[in-house]
């Protein structure tokens, strides 16, 4: 606005101040759920490596190290997912943002509970101009694809896996149809809607489409066999022999780890997870080499939601806001 001066000439008025407390909220959150969620990370590996050292040794670091850029991928592919349900929902956002987001928000899962991801995304995406009640559906819609996925890979693989495998598995292709179901939109938009309404969240404006979901579920189905072959690599590092593991360890996994994501107490699955990974891969290798096989997967997957993490911290460049 301007005002006459004493000379008749016009005078601006000064600007009021924007007042900054969002943007200071924002940065206050992601250093304080990085640090209380590094920290809970770091615990667990130091918490088990007198179980993890050994299992480390008799697989191999060169085993270990192959992997890794395995899991890094899947975890660029997995990010890739929620993005293009970000802009399903009418929220695209640039790479680069988008992943520091979801990077830095994947270090929840590490704390007690199964909100800690929900909580870091909605208020992380919130400071990009992403609603709350988009960022939690789509975080929402992200976990149900990555389940339904997940296990979809599973039901088909396990039953291809080595040993007896057929004979213990056959039975999962029953879920096969229901998990396709899952991800069709009618049955996602239906699920969004009555979750919101039980948290008490108003309904988000536009609807997930097949094409959306198709496009977000390609990726992860991506994601998945990633993070099996990674597994593939120390399963054969643990003693199997040809490719007859491979359905096996990548099956075995995305059941395995969706066990985990299913079992909401324990931080990143712990246990659970152990549990399904190594009762899978005793079908192929010796238990001893399962579990093994299990504390060198968990150790490689803690150190690249950590590296992530870490690379997200930078400050942003002015063409990434």
């Amino acid at each position: 606005m301007t005002a006459p001066g004493p000379t008749g000439t016009t005078v601006s008025e000064p600007t009021p101040p924007v007042p900054r407390r969002p943007r200071r909220f924002g940065i206050w959150f992601k250093i304080g759920f990085l640090v209380v969620a590094a920290a809970a990370g770091v615990w667990y590996v130091v918490a088990n490596w007198d179980e993890t050292g050994p299992a480390l040794r008799a697989i191999g670091w060169g085993a270990a190290l192959a992997s890794l850029p395995l899991v890094v991928a899947a975890g660029v592919s997995g990010m890739l997912a929620w993005r293009r349900l970000l802009a399903d929902l009418g929220h695209p956002l640039p790479v680069v943002p988008a992943a520091r987001v979801f990077y830095t928000s994947q270090l929840g899962k590490y704390l007690p509970g199964s909100v800690w991801t929900f909580v870091a995304q909605v208020e992380l995406a919130k400071q990009l101009k992403v609603p709350r009640p988009v960022s939690f559906a789509v975080s929402v819609l992200a976990v149900v694809l990555s389940l339904a996925v997940g296990l979809g890979i599973a039901v088909v693989l396990l039953p291809f896996g080595a040993g007896d495998a057929l004979r213990q598995f056959w039975w999962l292709w029953l879920v096969l149809p229901v998990l396709v179901a899952a991800i069709h939109p009618a049955v996602t938009t239906r699920a969004l809607d009555l979750l919101l309404r039980v948290f008490r969240r108003p309904p988000v404006a536009v609807r997930p489409t097949g094409r959306g979901m198709l496009a977000a579920a390609g990726w992860q189905v991506l994601s998945w066999c990633l993070m099996g072959l990674h597994c593939f690599i120390l399963v054969r590092a643990a003693g199997a022999e040809g490719w007859a593991s491979l359905p096996l360890a990548v099956g075995g996994f995305t059941l395995a780890y969706c066990a985990g994501l299913l079992f909401v107490p324990a931080p990143a699955g712990i246990g659970v997870r152990e549990l399904a990974l190594g009762a899978a891969l005793a079908t192929a290798i010796p238990p001893q080499s399962a579990a093994a096989v299990v504390l060198v997967s968990r150790l490689v997957l803690a150190a690249v939601d950590m590296g992530m993490a870490a690379l997200s911290i930078h400050r942003p460049r002015p063409h990434e806001e």
